[in-house]
């Protein structure tokens, strides 16, 4: 069940994400990109946890590269934009 809702919330992070990239094409400003790349963060951590869950070690694997590359993504947006 709760595979379930992070598979959902993984899927539904990434169509809000692609949906605000099309809705703010043009929008060259910091508080898009920010948005853009907090929303790139919840994607991965979903899917993140969602593959940690997974009984295979490869999925477990995949997963705990999800977390680095959303560490390594809030890391360069705290630097950039604080």
């Amino acid at each position: 069940m709760l595979t379930k809702i992070l598979k959902m919330l993984s899927i539904l992070s990434g169509l809000t994400l692609l949906s605000y990239v099309v809705y703010s094409w043009k929008d060259y400003s910091d508080k898009s990109f920010l948005t853009m790349q907090m929303l790139m963060v919840s994607m991965f951590i979903f899917g993140g946890i969602d593959n940690l869950f997974s009984e295979q070690k490869s999925m477990k694997m995949m997963g705990i590269l999800y977390f680095v590359v959303a560490i390594f993504i809030t890391f360069v947006s705290i630097n950039k934009y604080a």
